[in-house]
C-alpha cells in the first residue's frame, strides 16, 4: 500500500457562508491533519537492509524453519489436548456470556500450563527476549485490559490466560476455539448490534465476579502498523469501571510484525517463523479510572485512553477506524487498491446520522461501475462518460430531455471534487454520496442544497423552464398546467426566479408528492445506499 496521498484545500463553488459546506470543510480539515501515513500497510517492504545482511538472515531463518515448525506442531498438539480436556463435558450454558459460571478448579488447573506454552509458541516464533515494563494490576484494581492492536496473533497469544472479547467466527477454529472456550471468551459478531449489547452486559458482569479472568479488549477493532492509534471502540468503557492501558511496540528495523495489508494469516505466519529474532516489548500505564464526565460518555472515556496509549507510545491518534479495513477488503475484492477504501471512518461518520459500513458497501461497489479501470480516483471525462447512455443504445426524445447535461455533470464533479484536485476519490465519492442520503432533518436541508448547487453550477437560482425540466424529470406525466402552477408556487417572490432558499422551501413541502430526490433529480449517477434486490422470476 502507498501513503495516502496529500490533500488540498477545498476549492468549492460559491457557497462560502452555507453551514452545509462549514461542515464538509470541517470534515476536509480532519483529513488534511490525517497524518499522510496508512495506518493499515504493513512496512516491511519499505525498511531497507543491505543485500548481506538480508541473505543472513534469511539463510539463519531456512535453518530455524524445519526446528520452528516441528515444535510448534509439538506445542499445539499439547495445547489442544489441555484445553479439550479442560472444557470435556462443559454444558453449553456455562458459555453463555450472561448466565455462564467460571471455571471448576481442576479445570483451571489443565488451563494454568497455557501461559509457559504460550510463551515457548513465541519464543519458537522469535521473540527471544521481550522487555516488561509495570505490571499488569489486579482484577480488582482493573477487572478490564485495554490494548493496542498490531499483531493480533502475538498478542493474543501473549494474553492467552486472560478472557477476552474475540469475532464469533474464531469459535470454530481447530485451535483458538478450544483456547477461547477454556479461558472464558466473549464472542461478539460484529454484523449483530444484538450481539454488542450481550458483550457490553458480560464485562459488566464479569467484572464484578472475581472467580472469572480478567478481559483483554483490543478496542481499535483492527490491526494497524503502530505508526498512530487509530478510533477506541466504546464497548471496553461502557460499563464504566477502570481499565489498565498496555502498550505494545515492535521495535524491529526490518521487519514488520504489525498483521496488516497485504499480508494474509498464512504468509504472517510464514514470515514469523522465518525471522530469526522478532523485538516486541509490552508496557503496562497505571490503572486508568474514569471521572464524572467519562463514566457519562463511554466515547470520551475511550477517546482519552486511546490519547493515553498513543502519548505513551509516542505516536499520533487518528480518525481512522476498523471500518475503513472493511473497506479496503472489499476494494481490494472489486480489484481496486486497497488503500481506496481508506475514508478516515470516525471523521467521516461524525458529521452524518445513522452511516454504516453496508451502506458504504454499497456506494463503493457503485464506484466501482464508474472507475473502470479500478484506479480508486475518477476524472471529469470518465465520470461523465460512465453516467452518460451509451451510443448504441436507442433512447426516445423524452429521454434524452431529461438526461443530464454536460454542464449538469461538470457541477456535480466539481462538488464531489473536494480538494479540488481535478479527480474524485471514493472517499470523496462516499462524503457526496451520504449527504445526498442524509436522514437527520439538517442533512436532508443539506441534501437538497448540495443538489442545486451542483444544478445550478454556482449560478444561484433556476430560471421557471429549468424547474419545469427538474419536475418532469422527477415526477414523469405531469401535466402542463400543474407544471406551470408549481413552478408559480415555487418563485415566492415572482422575479421569474427560483434562488435556493425558494428550492428548498418549495422541495421540503412537496417530499412526498414531486419526489424531488437524489436518485431523480441526479438522474444516472449513482447515488443510492442501498443494494438492489433482484426478484427471482417463477
Amino acid at each position: 500500500l502507498t501513503p495516502l496521498p496529500p490533500r488540498a484545500r477545498c476549492a468549492g463553488l460559491n457557497v462560502s457562508m452555507d453551514p452545509t459546506m462549514s461542515k464538509r470543510r470541517s470534515y476536509m480539515r480532519v483529513v488534511e491533519e490525517t497524518p499522510q501515513t496508512n495506518p493499515f500497510a504493513n512496512r516491511t517492504a519499505t525498511l531497507s537492509q543491505g543485500c548481506c545482511r538480508w541473505v543472513f538472515m534469511r539463510g539463519l531463518g531456512l535453518l530455524l524453519f524445519p526446528i520452528r515448525v516441528g515444535l510448534s506442531l509439538l506445542n499445539v498438539i499439547v495445547v489442544l489436548v489441555l484445553t479439550r480436556l479442560a472444557t470435556l463435558g462443559l454444558p453449553d450454558g456455562d458459555m453463555d456470556p450472561l448466565t455462564g459460571t467460571p471455571l471448576a478448579s481442576w479445570r483451571r488447573a489443565l488451563v494454568a500450563p497455557l501461559g509457559i506454552l504460550a510463551r515457548y509458541q513465541l519464543l519458537l516464533l522469535g521473540f527471544w527476549r521481550i522487555r516488561v515494563k509495570g505490571s499488569c494490576a489486579a482484577k480488582s484494581e482493573a477487572p478490564i485490559i485495554v490494548a493496542n492492536h498490531v499483531s493480533g496473533f502475538v498478542e493474543g497469544t501473549y494474553f492467552v490466560m486472560y478472557g477476552k472479547v474475540a469475532e464469533r467466527s474464531f469459535v470454530s477454529n481447530p485451535v483458538l476455539g478450544p483456547v477461547m472456550k477454556a479461558t472464558s471468551s466473549i464472542c461478539v459478531d460484529r454484523s449483530d448490534p444484538s450481539s454488542r449489547e450481550i458483550a457490553k452486559k458480560a464485562l459488566l458482569r464479569r467484572s464484578s465476579d472475581l472467580g472469572f479472568p480478567q478481559t483483554v479488549v483490543f478496542p481499535e477493532g483492527a490491526c494497524t502498523n503502530g505508526t498512530a492509534v487509530v478510533q477506541f471502540k466504546v464497548g471496553a468503557f461502557a460499563p464504566g469501571v477502570p481499565v489498565q492501558p498496555v502498550c505494545f511496540r515492535y521495535p524491529n528495523h526490518f521487519f514488520d510484525a504489525s498483521f496488516t495489508f497485504p499480508t494474509t494469516p498464512g504468509s504472517y505466519l510464514l514470515g514469523l517463523l522465518l525471522q530469526p529474532a522478532t523485538a516486541m516489548e509490552v508496557e503496562y500505564l497505571p490503572v486508568y479510572r474514569p471521572s464524572g464526565a467519562e463514566l457519562a460518555m463511554p466515547a470520551l472515556y475511550a477517546a482519552n485512553v486511546q490519547q493515553a496509549i498513543a502519548t505513551a507510545l509516542g505516536v499520533p491518534t487518528t480518525k481512522h477506524a476498523a471500518e475503513d479495513v472493511a473497506l479496503c477488503c472489499a476494494s481490494e475484492k472489486l480489484r481496486m487498491p486497497a488503500e481506496a477504501g481508506i475514508v478516515v471512518w470516525q471523521a467521516l461518520s461524525e458529521g452524518l446520522t445513522g452511516l454504516r459500513v453496508k451502506e458504504a458497501m454499497v456506494v463503493l461497489e457503485n464506484f466501482r461501475t464508474l472507475d473502470k479501470e479500478g484506479n480508486g480516483c475518477i476524472d471529469f471525462d470518465t465520470f461523465a462518460d460512465s453516467i452518460r447512455r451509451p451510443p448504441q443504445e436507442e433512447t426516445d426524445n423524452s429521454e434524452e430531455k431529461l438526461a443530464l447535461a454536460s454542464h449538469e455533470l461538470r457541477g456535480i464533479f466539481d462538488l464531489l471534487d473536494m480538494n479540488g484536485d481535478g479527480y474524485v476519490s471514493f472517499q470523496e465519492y462516499l462524503w457526496g454520496v451520504a449527504v445526498l442520503n442524509g436522514r437527520g432533518d439538517e442533512e436532508k436541508v443539506a441534501s437538497l442544497k448540495w443538489m442545486f448547487d451542483s444544478l445550478t453550477c454556482g449560478q444561484g437560482y433556476f430560471t421557471k423552464e429549468r424547474l419545469a425540466v427538474l419536475l418532469d424529470r422527477t415526477t414523469p406525466g405531469l401535466g402542463s398546467e400543474a407544471r406551470d402552477r408549481l413552478c408559480a408556487e415555487a418563485d415566492l417572490d415572482g422575479d421569474g426566479l427560483v434562488s435556493r432558499e425558494e428550492f428548498i422551501a418549495f422541495a421540503t413541502k412537496h417530499c412526498e408528492d414531486l419526489a424531488l430526490t437524489a436518485d431523480r433529480l441526479l438522474r444516472g449517477v449513482p447515488v443510492s445506499m442501498e443494494r438492489k434486490v433482484v426478484a427471482e422470476s417463477a
